[in-house]
């Protein structure tokens, strides 16, 4: 058992799973319970890198759009340049 801050924990260092339900303190990149939230798919997660991604709107960098009366994402075409 390790104690840490008062409380007790059956390993130090263990899998994000672990650090989320209490069983360890830590992950071996060193995050935290703090550290961690679950995605909207369950999965346990950074929570900087989760909120650093939501942030990147890799979607529209690659010219994908919400359009008005289209359900989900649209490709946006480029323009074509006339010739002068």
């Amino acid at each position: 058992m390790y104690e840490v801050n008062g409380k007790t924990f059956a390993m130090a260092e263990g899998s994000r799973a672990m650090v989320w339900h209490r069983t360890a303190h830590h992950t071996a990149g060193g995050l935290t319970r703090k550290n961690l939230i679950k995605n909207k798919w369950g999965k346990i997660v950074s929570a900087k890198k989760h909120k650093t991604a939501k942030r990147e709107k890799r979607l529209e960098k690659a010219g994908y759009f919400a359009t008005k009366g289209k359900f989900g994402t649209v490709k946006k075409a480029s323009r074509k340049t006339r010739k002068a």
